[in-house]
């Protein structure tokens, strides 16, 4: 069995000292490169413009060029932020027995690019038709996933259709205790986007105050990666312990 309170024990362990800020850094890629993205691709002011056309009744940007931009930028999340998203877990369990490399966040585009792609990709529309349906039914299998991208940065290669089964697996019985896990950290989520109103009644530059929401959280997800690292270093052993699969599979 594991608590909720060893798990965080060991994951303020794991990023103690020097290795925070690398975890730190690590955990600022994940974020940035999505507003990266968009700034690259023009897609925030194609956007504005076509709700400022909605609003005002007077198209500012033609239908097909909004629908370019939107799936341009869906494609780029696609092919870089899936892969960026299984480096990053990579590290934080790599971080948790030796010192994590910061070219560890790359570890999705060297090996096994195309299947960690698709498969990431597969994952997340299943959770999206689920969560279509009920917002339960979506939640339950954010649960049920979330250990894919870790099981990815183990093994690249290893198969869509095996790596749920594996994820399925390991959260089975353990979905409920997972989601308090993960609502443990919401009073440290709060301070930034609580900063970021009191910026906002004090009329701050909104680039300051999003400079500060995104900082503040960055600060914080180096211990909510590396606690979900302690909690799949825990599954992934009782997993291989009882059979569910073989060490092979996860290339240990």
């Amino acid at each position: 069995m594991w608590s909720r309170e060893i798990v965080k024990s060991n994951a303020k362990a794991a990023i103690r000292g020097g290795k925070y800020w690398m975890a730190f850094l690590v955990s600022a890629v994940i974020m940035i490169a999505p507003s990266l993205i968009e700034w690259i691709t023009g897609y925030g002011e194609v956007n504005d413009k076509w709700i400022s056309g909605l609003e005002n009744g007077v198209p500012e940007v033609a239908p097909g060029v909004f629908m370019g931009y939107n799936l341009g930028f869906l494609l780029l999340n696609i092919f870089i932020l899936f892969p960026l998203i299984v480096g990053v877990y990579g590290f934080f369990v790599r971080n948790r027995f030796d010192a994590g490399q910061f070219s560890d966040v790359f570890l999705g585009f060297r090996n096994g690019y195309g299947n960690v792609v698709l498969t990431s990709f597969v994952t997340n529309l299943f959770i999206g038709l689920w969560t279509l349906l009920l917002i339960i039914p979506g939640i339950y299998k954010a649960l049920q996933y979330i250990m894919v991208p870790f099981l990815l940065s183990d093994n690249p290669r290893l198969s869509g259709r095996r790596v749920r089964q594996i994820s399925r697996l390991m959260t089975d019985g353990e979905k409920g205790a997972i989601l308090v896990l993960s609502l443990s950290f919401i009073g440290w989520f709060l301070i930034p986007i609580a900063v970021s109103i009191v910026l906002e009644m004090a009329s701050a530059p909104i680039f300051l105050t999003n400079i500060v929401v995104t900082l503040g959280l960055a600060l914080i997800m180096p211990y909510y990666y590396a606690t979900l690292a302690e909690l799949y270093i825990f599954l992934r052993d009782r997993a291989i312990q009882t059979g569910m699969v073989q060490p092979e599979e996860l290339g240990l």
